[in-house]
Formats: structure tokens, sequence, C-alpha cells
């Protein structure tokens, strides 16, 4: 395989062409399969203190990791031990592993690696593998810090309609409900502090802002990896969690609510969050429907005091809310 400069260039404005992390990840599995003698790739998360703590997020082969996972995390943790890339060739097979480090935040650790397994590799072409990484790693960055909060570190609210379309649009592709288990949904939940104003106009904003970075910790205590966590703005937050029955989702957020309630703020006596609560169907249309649907809940909530839960399907089967027909011209943000 011959590569021209050109080819590499190509591949570069490829990568950088993308807009979100995960089409970068496929655009840099698609690079390395085109340049590289690589059969297949992967990109794996790397959180040492999850189980488990490596988690495939992208790849080119969905079983290759299931199939030979003994030899693959054997690399990958000798990759993660020594900071650096590592190559490990494998006799039986004939084949070469390489695990090449991503590094993310303020103290550069390792939070991803890219695996190719190929023929034997030679030195340019991992020296190329890992230049196409640094280059991925680096965008992964600008990216990041676009789509992510700056106070929290959660997903702002212009990813926020984004991620749920995308739900949305695996509706569209299915065709039926995202579970193939029909009392499982994915659902949003919106929430704000009660009285937030006044912990502001009392204490100052710096301790608001400390407040609000107590509730993003408990926010990543209480729900997993398969949620999406977002700061929608000011003290609004937005959570999308995985698909689940009613009866788990209402024990999950009730123990959050009561999580808030509970903890101890220091001068802030009293802190408490209100949320609303509605599923994502295929019924919906748009991301703006269905934020919609938990933000008249929140609403709800709040009417009836602080530290509430309502929940948009129960308001609507009682006949406290009339349920929005899909021409509805509502603007609710």
């Amino acid at each position: 395989m011959t590569i021209t400069s050109i080819d590499v260039l190509d591949s570069v404005v490829d990568i950088t062409a993308q807009t979100e992390s995960d089409t970068i990840s496929e655009s840099l599995i698609t690079t390395i399969l085109q340049l590289t003698p690589t059969k297949q790739v992967l990109v794996l998360d790397y959180n040492p203190e999850a189980i488990p703590e490596f988690m495939v997020v992208t790849c080119s082969d969905l079983f290759l990791y299931d199939k030979e996972k003994k030899s693959i995390e054997h690399v990958l943790r000798n990759c993660v031990f020594k900071g650096e890339s590592v190559v490990e060739f494998s006799p039986n097979d004939k084949q070469s592993l390489l695990a090449v480090p991503i590094s993310y935040g303020e103290k550069n650790d390792i939070h991803a690696v890219v695996l190719c397994k190929s023929d034997l590799l030679k030195g340019v072409e991992v020296q190329l593998i890992e230049g196409l990484t640094k280059i991925y790693e680096n965008y992964q960055k600008i990216i990041s810090s676009s789509e992510r909060d700056g106070l929290t570190g959660l997903y702002n609210r212009k990813m926020l309609t984004t991620k749920i379309d995308l739900l949305l649009d695996r509706f569209l592709i299915q065709g039926t409900n995202l579970t193939n288990n029909p009392t499982q949904y994915h659902w949003v939940c919106i929430f704000d502090i009660d009285n937030f104003k006044l912990i502001n106009d009392s204490l100052g904003h710096v301790f608001g802002d400390e407040v609000i970075l107590l509730i993003t910790a408990l926010m990543r205590k209480h729900f997993i990896d398969e949620d999406i966590l977002f700061r929608y703005g000011g003290d609004e937050f937005v959570v999308i969690l995985h698909p689940q029955s009613r009866e788990e989702m209402e024990s999950i957020v009730r123990t959050f609510i009561r999580a808030v309630k509970e903890r101890d703020y220091g001068q802030a006596k009293e802190v408490s969050v209100s949320m609303g609560v509605a599923a994502i169907s295929d019924q919906e249309l748009n991301a703006i429907t269905v934020l919609g649907f938990a933000d008249q809940a929140l609403y709800r909530a709040k009417q009836d005091g602080s530290n509430r839960l309502a929940f948009y399907e129960d308001l609507v089967l009682s006949g406290e809310l009339k349920a929005l027909q899909p021409e509805d011209d509502v603007e609710f943000f």
C-alpha cells in the first residue's frame, strides 16, 4: 500500500470536518483502515473507577472485543500502565495488536484508547496511526469544549436537542420502540433548584456556583454512564435516562431528589430540586416537543411547592394537562 501526502492530508481534512464526537471517532476508524494494513479498529473509553474499565464506543468490528477480550485487555492495560503506545504480536494468528492512548483534561490523564489489529505493522505505519490519533485527540478536545458547560462539565444546551433528535431518528429507522421491551422507554427529566435566586441574592453567586457543582456531583453519583447529563442553563438541568420501566425510573429519580434534599450545603440550610419527567416514544416528532412535555410537568411540580416530582403522562391522564397535538405551534423554550 503506497500512501501519499495527499492521502494523509485528505484524511486529516475528513477528521476535522466533523462537528460531533461520535462522527469524529467514526472518521478516525475509516481513515486508519484506508491508510494502513489494519483490519479492525476499536475506540474504547477508559475509566479506572468503572466496571468494566474499558467500554467500546466505536468500532469497525462489533464482535472483535468479545472474541479476543483476554488478549485485547492485556495490551490495553499495558498501554495505560506505560502511558504510551504498545504493540504486541501474537504468534498464534500472526497478528499485531496496537494500542494508542488518548489523553484529555488538565492532568492529561488517559481517558480512551485506540486499538488496531492487523498483520505485522511496520514502524512507519505505527507512527502514522499515532499521528492520526493525536490529531483526533486534539480535535476531540476542541469539540468537547464546545459541547460542554464551562462550570459543570456536563453537556450544554446546544447538545440537548441534538442528543434527543438522534434517539428519535432511531425510531424512524427502526420503526419500533427503541428497546424490544414495550414497557421500557428513554425518559427526559428536567429539574431546577428550588428558590435558587434567594441563594444567589443572600449568599452570592460564587456560593450559588458551589451549590450547582455539588448537585452536579450528585447527578454523576446517582445516574449511570448510559444516562446523558446536561446543564440547560442557570440552575436548570436535564437528564436523558437509559431505557427502563416507569417503576425503575421513578425509584432512581426519587432517590436523587431525596439525596439533594439531605445533603449538607453549609450556609445554605435548605436546598432542594423539583423535577418534571416525560417518556420518549415514537409518537414525538422532535426534541422540542419532548422537552416541552417534561417542562410542562416541571411547571406543575413547582406550582405544588418545592422538592416535588411530576410526570407528564400522569398529568394528561388526570386531565390536568391537555395532550399536545403534533400540529400545535407552541414555543416551550
